[in-house]
C-alpha cells in the first residue's frame, strides 16, 4: 500500500503502469527454442531488437541466431558469451562485445540493438541499449560498412534460444519480443523510467512492424503451437514455432508469471 499523499507506483498521471503478463522460460535440459523462417527477404540495412531476458544459466547463452549450419552465410546472433559480456557477431567478425558483465541472476534486463547501415556516421549505423542507457564501452566495436546487406530479414532460420550452427540451447527467460524490420529505434519506444523508482519499465509499443516484423508476447498459454505460445500479436501473423516447451502444471511448466513488471 502506498503511503498517504504519496503517488501510487502502479497509477502514474492517472494511467495504469503496463503490466507484462508472462514469459516463457527457455531451458537448455529440454532443448528449447522459437524457429520461424521468413518467407520473403525484407529490409536488411535497418530494424530494431526490443526484448527483456532474465538469466538462468552461466556459460553462453544465444538469445538470438538467424543463420543455417553454413556459418559464412550472413550469420547473425546476439549472446550472453561465456565470460558474462554482451556479444554480437556476424559471421566470425565479432561486432559488440562489450565490457559491462550481465551477472545479476536475479535481474530482468531490457536489450535494445537498433541498426540502419545507411548512415554516413558508422558508429550510428549499430547502437546498443541496456535498461534505457546506451552502452558504449566496448572492448571490441567493428561497425557494418554502410549500406551493408547484414544477415537479418531473408529467407533463413530465425532462432529464440537457439545456436543452430553450435547446437547450443540457452538457459533464460525471454519476455515482450519486439523486432521491428524497417526502422532504426531508441528505447523509448519501449520503455520509460518509472519517476518515483527509478526503474526501467516496459511500455507497450505502438508504432508499425514492417514486413517481417513481430512481436511476442506469449500471453496465449492455452497450447504449444505457433498460434497460441508462438503467436506473433503485431498483426503480421508471423508466428514462431515452439519447440520442447510445456504449458502443462507444476514445475515443468515453460509459460510463467515471471516479468519483468
Amino acid at each position: 500500500m502506498s503511503s498517504l499523499g504519496s503517488p501510487n507506483p502502479f497509477f502514474i498521471a492517472g494511467k495504469k503502469a503496463y503490466e507484462v503478463e508472462r514469459s516463457l522460460r527457455f531451458n537448455s535440459g529440454d532443448s528449447t527454442s522459437l524457429t520461424r523462417t521468413p518467407s520473403s527477404t525484407s529490409n536488411r540495412r535497418t530494424y530494431t531488437f526490443s526484448f527483456w531476458f532474465k538469466l538462468v544459466n552461466t556459460g553462453t547463452n544465444y538469445m538470438f541466431e538467424v543463420g543455417d549450419s553454413d556459418a559464412n552465410n550472413n550469420r547473425l546472433y546476439i549472446r550472453i558469451a561465456s565470460d558474462s559480456a554482451i556479444s554480437i557477431g556476424e559471421r566470425d567478425v565479432y561486432r559488440f562485445i562489450t565490457n559491462q558483465k550481465i551477472r545479476d541472476f536475479s535481474a530482468w534486463y531490457h536489450l535494445v540493438f537498433a541498426v540502419d547501415t545507411t548512415l554516413s556516421t558508422a558508429d550510428n549505423r549499430m547502437r546498443l541499449y541496456l535498461n534505457g542507457e546506451e552502452i558504449t564501452s566496448f572492448s571490441t566495436r567493428n561497425n557494418f560498412s554502410q549500406n551493408q546487406d547484414t544477415g537479418v530479414n531473408r529467407n533463413h532460420i530465425t532462432n529464440w534460444g537457439r545456436s543452430d550452427i553450435d547446437s547450443h540451447y540457452a538457459g533464460i527467460y525471454l519476455a515482450e519480443i519486439n523486432f521491428i524490420d524497417g526502422f532504426q529505434y531508441d528505447p523509448s519506444y519501449f520503455g520509460q523510467t518509472n519517476v518515483i523508482t527509478g526503474q526501467w519499465n516496459p511500455k507497450k509499443y505502438t508504432g508499425s512492424y514492417g514486413t517481417n516484423g513481430y512481436y511476442l508476447n506469449f500471453s496465449d498459454n492455452s497450447g504449444t503451437t505457433a498460434t497460441t505460445l508462438g503467436k506473433d500479436s503485431s498483426g503480421n501473423g508471423n508466428n514462431f514455432t515452439p519447440n520442447n516447451f510445456s504449458v502443462s502444471a507444476g514445475a515443468g511448466n515453460d509459460s510463467v508469471e515471471d516479468t519483468p513488471t
